[in-house]
C-alpha cells in the first residue's frame, strides 16, 4: 500500500495535519511527518536526514509519496531522496499539492487501494473542489475527471443524506473507503452531476448537505454488494453514528418541518415516487451533432407545449397568476441564450442532447441557488421541473400528470410544479415533503389548492409506510405517524 510522508518547517503543522489525516486513514496506510529542527532557539525548518528517516519508516514496494509546505521542504526532500538507498528512492514521488488538502485527498486515496499515479492525482487535485465551490477557476492539470456513463442497465440505491452537516470530509472518507474494496464501476449522483466515490476530491464537488438526494450507481461483479455496503453505512450516518429512523416502524414517530398552509389533518400515509428522468452521457462524433441539435429542437417544442397546457389548467383550477408561473417556464425554455449554449456544449464537449440540456440547465439552477434573494434562490426548483420535462421527451417517455387518490397524506422527497397540477383537495389530504422550500412554487401552487403542506421533513420517507395513519399538525408543522402494522413493516 503507498504511504504518506508530510515535510513541514513546523512540527505543529505537521501534527495538526497528521491529526487531521488520521481520522481520514481506514486500513493500512501509514503516515509520518519530517517537521522543525533541533534547535530550541529556532525550531521552524526542515533536515533532510529527518525526511529520510520518516520515508523509510514507511517504505512500502508500492511506494511512498511525499508532500511538502515550502520551498526550503523541496530542497530537504530532494537531499533525501539522494541520501536513501537507489532501489529505495526509485520508488518514492515528491509531490507539489499542498500540504494539509493533498495529505487528507492521498491517505483517502491510498486507504483505497490506489497505486502511487492515482494517489499523486488526487493529491493535486484538492483545491479542484475548493475552487469549484468559490466559482474560482480550476488549474486544467488538476481538474477533476467526469465518470465514464454508466449502463442504462445498471444497478442503483438512493438515499436521503440525515447528517446534519452533511458529508463533510470525514463521512466522504469513509464512504470512500467502505467501497474502496469492491470490483464494480460506480458512480455518486446528486441532481444529475456524477462523480467517483471513491475519490474524496470528487465527492467535496457535489457538496452534498442535509436532506440531499443522492443515489449511487453500480455495475460489474461486485455491483450488488457495493450497494449493500453503502446502504448499511448511509444507515449508521456514514460512520457518524446517527440513528436510522427506519429501523424501528413499530414506534409512533415525530417529525417537525415548516408549514405552508394551517390546519390539522388526519389520514392514511401513501409514499410517493415521481419518475425523475436523468441524462444519458453518450459521446457523439463530430458529424452526429446537427442530428441531436434537430433532436433537441424538437424536445423543446414538446416541452413547450407540455407547458402551455400546464398553464391554462393552471390558469383555469386556481387563477391566471399561477398559470403564469408555467407561461413563465415556456419562455424560459425558449431562451436563445439558453439553446444556443445547448448547441455549443454538443459540438465543443462532442456529448449528445440530453447531456448538454442536464449540463446547461443544471448551470442555470446553481445560478439561482447562489442568489442572495431567498425568493430567486426557491426558483432552482423550476429549473428542475423544466429539465425533468425536457430530458422525458428525449428519451421518449413524456412526463405523465401526477395522480394520488385516496383521501391520503403524500409523502416525497420533493414535488416539481408541474406536478401539483390536478390534484385535488379532496383526494390529498396534506403533502409532506422531506426537502422543499416554502418560496417555491411548489409550495406556492399548494396555498392556492387549499392543500396543507409541511416541507423540510427530513427523513419522512424513511419514517413513514404506505397505509399507516398519520396525523398532520400544520400549525407546528408536526407530522406523527402510528405505529406500523406486522403487515406494514
Amino acid at each position: 500500500m503507498v504511504n504518506i510522508v508530510v515535510v513541514s518547517h513546523s512540527l505543529l503543522l505537521a501534527q495538526g495535519v497528521e491529526q487531521l489525516a488520521q481520522q481520514m486513514i481506514h486500513g493500512d496506510c501509514r503516515l509520518a511527518i519530517a517537521a522543525g529542527v533541533d534547535d530550541p532557539e529556532h525550531p521552524i525548518g526542515t533536515d533532510a536526514v529527518r525526511v529520510m528517516q520518516a520515508i523509510e519508516s514507511v517504505y512500502d514496494p508500492a511506494g511512498v509519496l511525499v508532500l511538502m509546505d515550502l520551498g526550503s521542504a523541496v530542497l530537504s526532500a530532494e537531499t533525501a531522496l539522494d541520501l536513501l538507498d537507489p532501489a529505495m528512492a526509485a520508488g518514492v514521488t515528491l509531490c507539489a499539492a499542498p500540504l494539509v488538502e493533498g495529505a487528507l485527498a492521498a491517505v483517502v486515496a491510498a486507504s483505497a487501494g490506489g497505486d502511487l499515479s492515482k494517489v499523486k492525482a488526487e493529491a493535486l487535485g484538492a483545491l479542484a473542489a475548493k475552487s469549484s465551490q468559490l466559482g474560482e477557476p480550476t488549474d486544467p492539470a488538476a481538474q477533476i475527471p467526469t465518470p465514464e456513463a454508466m449502463p442504462a442497465d445498471c444497478l442503483s440505491i438512493d438515499w436521503t443524506v440525515l447528517n446534519p452537516n452533511g458529508l463533510h470530509v470525514r463521512p466522504a472518507a469513509r464512504l470512500a473507503g467502505t467501497l474502496a474494496p469492491f470490483d464494480a464501476r460506480l458512480a455518486l449522483e446528486k441532481a444529475g452531476r456524477r462523480v467517483d466515490p471513491r475519490s474524496l476530491n470528487q465527492l467535496a464537488m457535489l457538496q452534498i448537505r442535509q436532506g440531499d438526494s443522492i443515489r449511487l450507481l453500480a455495475t460489474g461483479p461486485q455491483a450488488a454488494p457495493a450497494l449493500a455496503a453503502f446502504e448499511a453505512l448511509a444507515r449508521q450516518g456514514f460512520g457518524e453514528g446517527l440513528p436510522n429512523p427506519a429501523d424501528d416502524r413499530r414506534h409512533a414517530k415525530t417529525l417537525t418541518g415548516t408549514p405552508v398552509l394551517p390546519g390539522r389533518v388526519k389520514a392514511p400515509v401513501l409514499l410517493v415516487r415521481p419518475v425523475r428522468h436523468h441524462a444519458r452521457w453518450n459521446a457523439i462524433e463530430p458529424g452526429e451533432a446537427r442530428e441531436q441539435q434537430r433532436r433537441l429542437d424538437e424536445a423543446i417544442t414538446a416541452t413547450v407545449h407540455d407547458l402551455e397546457q400546464l398553464a391554462g389548467q393552471a390558469d383555469a383550477a386556481m387563477g391566471r397568476e399561477q398559470g403564469a408561473i408555467f407561461s413563465a417556464h415556456a419562455l424560459l425554455i425558449q431562451d436563445e441564450d439558453i439553446i444556443l449554449a445547448m448547441r455549443r456544449r454538443m459540438v465543443r464537449d462532442r456529448i449528445g442532447a440530453e447531456a448538454a440540456a442536464e449540463q446547461e440547465l443544471l448551470a442555470v439552477a446553481a445560478e439561482y441557488q447562489m442568489m442572495e434573494d431567498p425568493y430567486l434562490r426557491a426558483r432552482e426548483l423550476d429549473i428542475h421541473d423544466i429539465l425533468n420535462r425536457l430530458l422525458g421527451h428525449l428519451a421518449a417517455a413524456p412526463v405523465v400528470p401526477l395522480i394520488i387518490d385516496g383521501g391520503v397524506i403524500a409523502i416525497a422527497q420533493e414535488l416539481l410544479p408541474s406536478e401539483m397540477v390536478g390534484l385535488d383537495r379532496q383526494r390529498v389530504k396534506g403533502i409532506c415533503l422531506s426537502r422543499g422550500d416554502l418560496l417555491s412554487h411548489t409550495a406556492i401552487l399548494a396555498r392556492a389548492l387549499g392543500i396543507p403542506m409541511v416541507v423540510g421533513l427530513y427523513g419522512c420517507m424513511d419514517v413513514a409506510k404506505t397505509g399507516q395513519e398519520g396525523v398532520m399538525d400544520i400549525a407546528a408543522g408536526t407530522l406523527q405517524v402510528a405505529p406500523a402494522s406486522a403487515a406494514q413493516v
